[in-house]
C-alpha cells in the first residue's frame, strides 16, 4: 500500500514512540510495558499491506488523547506490522459534537468525526433539517446510543425507551433522505447463554424487546444505511448468530461492526462464527470501542489490545482475550479477501470520504 521507504520510516518512528513512552511511565509501569511489548513481538502479521480502519472509537477531541492514538499506532506498526490507518471518532455523552477541523489537524488526517447523541431515550437532539449541513461540513455519520432503557431512564420517567418510537421518525427519515450513515448505533447490551448471562443485560426478554424494536426501525427506513455497533450484540450465543444471518439477509442496508465483541467469542462455536464472518464479509467492519487512556494504562498496552483483536481474526492461535477481557478463544484465521473487506473495503464503501482520506494518506485502494 505504501513504499518500502515509507514503511521503514514508520517502523523506526514506532520504536522511538515506545522509547518515549517508557520514559514517561517511570519504573513502576515498566514491567507491565515490557510484558506487553514481548507479547506484541511474539508474531508479526502477514497482512502488513492491508490498512485497517477502526470504525468504532471514542477518541474525543483533546489533543493529548489524539497524540496517544498516533503514538500507539506507531508502536503497533513497528512491533507487529498491522497498519491502523484511520479511526472513526464517535464522540461521547459529554462531547456529542467534536470540532472537526481541530480533530483532523491533531490526528494528521487519521481521525474522522461523527456527530452523536447518547441520550436517545430523552429524544434525539440534533434537528433533522440540520443533518445535511453536518455532512457538508465533513462529518461522516450520526452515532446514536439506544441501549437498555434502564441505563438511561428511571422507572417513573417518561421518554422514548425503544428505537422504533415514532418520535424518532423525523430524524431517521431525514438521515435516509440525506444519505447520512447511522454510525455504530448501539442497540441492547450483551446477553449471554443460560448460565453465562452478562452483567450488562441479563434479562433475555428485554434483550429481545430491543432487538425487535430495531428490526421495526429497519423495516420503517429500508433505505437507511446502518452500521450496528458490537455485532448488534448478537455474537454471544450461536442462536444469536443465526438471528444475525436473518437480519443481514432481510435488510440489505444493515451492516455490523465488531467493537467489544472479541471477548465473547469463547461463548460460541468457533466454526459457526468463522463461517458467518466469511459468508457475510461484505457487511462486517472492524471496530474496538477504544476510548481514552492515561499514562498508567499505556500506549504499549493499548497496542497489545489491538494486537489480540488482529490475531483473533488473522490466525488460528489460542488468543488470550479480546480488547477488554482475557477470555481465551481460538483465532478465526479468516482468508485474506475477507480481512480486506472487514479491515477497510467495507468502510470505504459505506462511509462518505473515507476512501478520499485514505488516498490522501498515501494508500492505493483501487
Amino acid at each position: 500500500m505504501k513504499s518500502s521507504n515509507r514503511r521503514s520510516f514508520i517502523c523506526t518512528a514506532g520504536a522511538t514512540s515506545a522509547a518515549v513512552f517508557l520514559e514517561r511511565v517511570g519504573v513502576a509501569g515498566k514491567q507491565a510495558v515490557a510484558d506487553a511489548a514481548q507479547s506484541l513481538s511474539a508474531g508479526k502479521t502477514t497482512y502488513s499491506d492491508i490498512p485497517c480502519i477502526d470504525v468504532h472509537t471514542h477518541v474525543g477531541g483533546e489533543a493529548g488523547a489524539i497524540a496517544r492514538y498516533l503514538a500507539m499506532r506507531d508502536i503497533l506498526l513497528g512491533s507487529r506490522g498491522n497498519d491502523l490507518a484511520i479511526w472513526i471518532n464517535l464522540g461521547s455523552n459529554s462531547h456529542p459534537i467534536l470540532d472537526f477541523d481541530s480533530v483532523m489537524k491533531a490526528g494528521r488526517g487519521r481521525i474522522l468525526c461523527c456527530i452523536s447523541d447518547y441520550s436517545s431515550h430523552d429524544g434525539l437532539d440534533i434537528p433533522p433539517d440540520e443533518l445535511p449541513n453536518w455532512l457538508e461540513r465533513g462529518y461522516i455519520g450520526y452515532k446514536i446510543w439506544a441501549g437498555p432503557p434502564s441505563r438511561r431512564l428511571k422507572p417513573d420517567d417518561s421518554g422514548f425507551p425503544y428505537i422504533d418510537d415514532p418520535a424518532h421518525d423525523p430524524t431517521f427519515d431525514a438521515m435516509e433522505k440525506a444519505g447520512m450513515v447511522c454510525a455504530s448505533i448501539h442497540i441492547a447490551d450483551p446477553n449471554g447463554p443460560y448460565h453465562h448471562r452478562t452483567k450488562w443485560l441479563p434479562d433475555p426478554v428485554e434483550f429481545w424487546r430491543e432487538m425487535m424494536a430495531f428490526r421495526a426501525r429497519l423495516a420503517r427506513n429500508p433505505g437507511l444505511t446502518v452500521v450496528a455497533a458490537h455485532g448488534m450484540w448478537s455474537v454471544c450465543q450461536d442462536a444469536q448468530i443465526d438471528f444475525l444471518r436473518y437480519m443481514l439477509g432481510t435488510y440489505p442496508n444493515l451492516n455490523i461492526d465488531l467493537a467489544a465483541t472479541f471477548q465473547y467469542y469463547h461463548l460460541v462455536s468457533r466454526d459457526n462464527l468463522r463461517d458467518f464472518m466469511i459468508e457475510w464479509s461484505d457487511r462486517i467492519l472492524f471496530g474496538t470501542d477504544a476510548g481514552r487512556w492515561s499514562d498508567a494504562d499505556g500506549d504499549v498496552s493499548h497496542a497489545e489490545r489491538y494486537s489480540r483483536c488482529f490475531r483473533m481474526l488473522e490466525t488460528d492461535e489460542l488468543v488470550e482475550g479480546g480488547f477488554f477481557s482475557m477470555n481465551e478463544a481460538k483465532g478465526l484465521a479468516l482468508p485474506r479477501d475477507v480481512l480486506e473487506k472487514i479491515y477497510f473495503k467495507n468502510a470505504v464503501r459505506i462511509y462518505p470520504r473515507v476512501g478520499e482520506h485514505l488516498r490522501k494518506l498515501g494508500y492505493t485502494i483501487g
